[in-house]
Protein backbone atom coordinates (compact mmCIF):
# COMPACT_ATOMS: atom_id res chain seq x y z
CA UNK A 1 0.00 0.00 0.00
CA UNK A 2 1.26 3.52 -0.84
CA UNK A 3 0.13 7.22 -0.33
CA UNK A 4 1.78 9.59 -2.39
CA UNK A 5 1.45 13.52 -2.10
CA UNK A 6 5.41 13.81 -3.49
CA UNK A 7 4.92 14.89 -6.81
CA UNK A 8 1.23 16.56 -6.44
CA UNK A 9 1.43 18.18 -2.81
CA UNK A 10 -2.24 19.68 -1.73
CA UNK A 11 -2.85 23.33 -1.45
CA UNK A 12 -3.10 22.15 2.68
CA UNK A 13 0.24 19.72 3.33
CA UNK A 14 3.47 21.88 4.03
CA UNK A 15 5.49 19.25 3.24
CA UNK A 16 5.32 16.48 0.45
CA UNK A 17 5.65 12.95 1.09
CA UNK A 18 5.04 8.89 -0.13
CA UNK A 19 4.14 6.44 1.96
CA UNK A 20 4.65 2.22 2.18
CA UNK A 21 2.69 0.43 4.45
CA UNK A 22 3.84 -3.53 4.44
CA UNK A 23 2.43 -5.55 7.27
CA UNK A 24 3.07 -8.91 8.50
CA UNK A 25 0.41 -11.72 7.45
CA UNK A 26 0.29 -12.39 11.16
CA UNK A 27 0.07 -8.58 12.48
CA UNK A 28 -3.19 -7.79 14.59
CA UNK A 29 -3.43 -4.73 16.34
CA UNK A 30 -4.31 -4.86 19.94
CA UNK A 31 -4.99 -2.50 23.26
CA UNK A 32 -0.94 -3.58 24.17
CA UNK A 33 0.50 -2.53 20.65
CA UNK A 34 3.22 0.52 20.44
CA UNK A 35 3.94 2.92 18.15
CA UNK A 36 7.73 3.21 17.48
CA UNK A 37 9.46 6.26 15.32
CA UNK A 38 12.80 6.18 14.13
CA UNK A 39 14.73 8.55 12.21
CA UNK A 40 15.91 6.83 8.77
CA UNK A 41 18.78 7.89 5.98
CA UNK A 42 21.90 6.61 4.57
CA UNK A 43 24.22 7.09 7.78
CA UNK A 44 25.72 3.86 9.51
CA UNK A 45 24.27 5.32 12.75
CA UNK A 46 20.77 5.59 11.59
CA UNK A 47 20.64 1.77 10.15
CA UNK A 48 21.85 0.95 13.31
CA UNK A 49 19.48 2.45 15.52
CA UNK A 50 16.50 1.25 13.43
CA UNK A 51 18.34 -2.20 13.65
CA UNK A 52 17.90 -2.06 17.55
CA UNK A 53 14.67 -1.18 17.99
CA UNK A 54 13.38 -3.64 16.13
CA UNK A 55 15.64 -6.63 17.74
CA UNK A 56 15.56 -4.60 21.73
CA UNK A 57 12.13 -3.22 21.60
CA UNK A 58 9.57 -4.05 19.36
CA UNK A 59 7.10 -6.92 19.62
CA UNK A 60 4.02 -8.54 17.56
CA UNK A 61 1.58 -6.41 17.02
CA UNK A 62 3.75 -3.19 17.48
CA UNK A 63 4.32 -0.73 14.68
CA UNK A 64 7.37 0.58 13.50
CA UNK A 65 6.89 4.19 11.54
CA UNK A 66 10.49 4.91 9.70
CA UNK A 67 10.62 8.38 8.65
CA UNK A 68 13.08 9.27 6.19
CA UNK A 69 13.43 12.84 5.05
CA UNK A 70 14.63 14.72 2.41
CA UNK A 71 15.58 18.59 2.07
CA UNK A 72 13.89 20.31 -0.81
CA UNK A 73 17.88 21.62 -2.26
CA UNK A 74 18.85 17.53 -1.98
CA UNK A 75 18.77 16.11 -5.36
CA UNK A 76 16.09 13.58 -5.36
CA UNK A 77 13.64 16.19 -4.14
CA UNK A 78 14.89 18.41 -7.73
CA UNK A 79 12.30 18.52 -10.07
CA UNK A 80 13.69 16.16 -13.07
CA UNK A 81 13.74 13.27 -10.16
CA UNK A 82 10.76 13.63 -9.29
CA UNK A 83 9.51 13.42 -12.34
CA UNK A 84 11.36 10.55 -12.93
CA UNK A 85 10.36 8.95 -9.70
CA UNK A 86 13.38 8.32 -8.19
CA UNK A 87 12.22 9.41 -4.49
CA UNK A 88 9.48 6.29 -5.16
CA UNK A 89 12.34 3.91 -6.19
CA UNK A 90 14.32 4.46 -3.22
CA UNK A 91 11.50 4.71 -0.83
CA UNK A 92 10.52 0.81 -2.27
CA UNK A 93 14.68 0.19 -1.70
CA UNK A 94 14.60 0.80 1.87
CA UNK A 95 11.00 -0.21 2.83
CA UNK A 96 12.87 -3.49 1.58
CA UNK A 97 15.68 -2.77 3.51
CA UNK A 98 13.89 -2.22 6.63
CA UNK A 99 11.68 -5.36 6.19
CA UNK A 100 15.03 -7.11 5.77
CA UNK A 101 15.65 -6.04 9.53
CA UNK A 102 13.19 -8.24 10.37
CA UNK A 103 15.40 -11.08 11.33
CA UNK A 104 12.98 -12.75 14.07
CA UNK A 105 10.13 -12.49 11.64
CA UNK A 106 8.31 -10.15 14.08
CA UNK A 107 4.28 -9.73 13.37
CA UNK A 108 4.64 -5.98 13.24
CA UNK A 109 3.59 -3.35 10.88
CA UNK A 110 5.97 -1.04 8.66
CA UNK A 111 5.00 1.96 7.71
CA UNK A 112 7.93 4.25 6.06
CA UNK A 113 7.25 8.29 5.41
CA UNK A 114 9.50 9.48 2.76
CA UNK A 115 8.84 13.15 3.08
CA UNK A 116 10.82 16.35 1.72
CA UNK A 117 10.83 19.16 4.31
CA UNK A 118 12.93 20.63 6.56
CA UNK A 119 14.09 17.64 9.31
CA UNK A 120 12.67 19.10 12.23
CA UNK A 121 9.17 20.34 10.84
CA UNK A 122 8.53 17.29 9.49
CA UNK A 123 9.80 15.39 12.70
CA UNK A 124 7.38 17.59 14.77
CA UNK A 125 4.56 16.97 12.23
CA UNK A 126 5.28 12.83 12.42
CA UNK A 127 5.28 12.91 16.16
CA UNK A 128 1.49 14.77 15.59
CA UNK A 129 0.46 12.34 13.68
CA UNK A 130 1.38 9.08 14.84
CA UNK A 131 1.24 9.95 18.33
CA UNK A 132 4.50 7.08 18.69
CA UNK A 133 5.22 5.52 22.54
CA UNK A 134 8.88 6.54 21.63
CA UNK A 135 10.83 8.11 19.29
CA UNK A 136 14.28 6.17 18.37
CA UNK A 137 17.03 8.31 16.33
CA UNK A 138 20.94 7.55 15.62
CA UNK A 139 23.73 9.48 16.48
CA UNK A 140 27.31 9.19 15.63
CA UNK A 141 27.74 11.15 18.74
CA UNK A 142 31.18 11.27 20.58
CA UNK A 143 32.26 9.72 24.19
CA UNK A 144 31.32 12.82 26.21
CA UNK A 145 28.10 12.35 28.35
CA UNK A 146 25.56 13.54 28.50
CA UNK A 147 24.46 16.41 26.17
CA UNK A 148 27.82 17.66 25.71
CA UNK A 149 28.23 14.04 23.60
CA UNK A 150 25.87 15.43 21.34
CA UNK A 151 26.84 17.57 17.82
CA UNK A 152 25.60 21.04 17.79
CA UNK A 153 22.55 21.00 15.39
CA UNK A 154 22.07 17.86 15.15
CA UNK A 155 19.08 15.92 14.83
CA UNK A 156 18.99 14.25 17.57
CA UNK A 157 19.99 16.82 20.09
CA UNK A 158 16.93 18.68 18.63
CA UNK A 159 14.84 15.64 19.17
CA UNK A 160 16.17 15.77 22.97
CA UNK A 161 15.13 19.07 23.68
CA UNK A 162 11.68 19.26 22.04
CA UNK A 163 10.12 16.05 21.43
CA UNK A 164 6.87 15.79 23.37
CA UNK A 165 7.22 12.56 23.47
CA UNK A 166 10.26 9.79 25.38
CA UNK A 167 13.40 9.91 22.91
CA UNK A 168 16.07 6.96 22.74
CA UNK A 169 19.23 8.00 21.28
CA UNK A 170 21.89 5.32 20.11
CA UNK A 171 25.13 5.30 19.61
Amino acid sequence: VSFDTFDKPADFIEETSFTLIAKHKDYEYTKRSRTFLCGCDDNYYSNYALQWLIDELVDDGDEVVCLRVVEKDDSIASDRSVEKGRYRAEAESLMKSVQGKNHENKAINLILEFAMGKVNTVIDDMINLYEPAILVVGTKGRSLGGFQGLLPGSVSKYCLQHSPVPVIVVR
